[in-house]
Formats: structure tokens, sequence, C-alpha cells
């Protein structure tokens, strides 16, 4: 398989940036209760959880409430 160079460089829109800034606050705020509670960090299923939570059902509630 050969690799070619893109005839165009596709810049992320505002929308694709503003989900990436909600991962990185979700994935901050994990880290830093990491840091506070080490089981929470280290469970899997709890991880997981969170980020459902985080990512998913925080901002369709934020979305629900500003209607």
């Amino acid at each position: 398989m050969r690799l070619r160079l893109l005839k165009r460089f596709d810049v992320p829109s505002r929308s694709d940036l503003l989900v990436f800034a909600g991962y990185c606050a979700a994935a901050a705020v994990y880290i830093a209760i990491g840091v506070a509670y080490n089981d929470f960090l280290l469970s899997v299923i709890v991880g997981m959880a969170y980020l459902v939570l985080a990512v998913w059902l925080v901002p369709a509630a934020v979305r629900r409430l500003r209607r």
C-alpha cells in the first residue's frame, strides 16, 4: 500500500473542536479525581461509566436545559 500526500488539509470545524475540548476536560477531571482517590482511577468499570456520564449524558442534559 502506497501512501500519498493529501491534496487538501482539512481543518477541524468548530463543533469538532468543541467535542475534542469536552474529551480533554473529561480526561483532566478524571485524572484529578484519580489523584485524590486511587481506587477510582484503577477501576475499569468506573472509568467507562465516567466517560459515558461526562461525555455523553452531561452534554445531552445541558442541551436539553438550554432549549
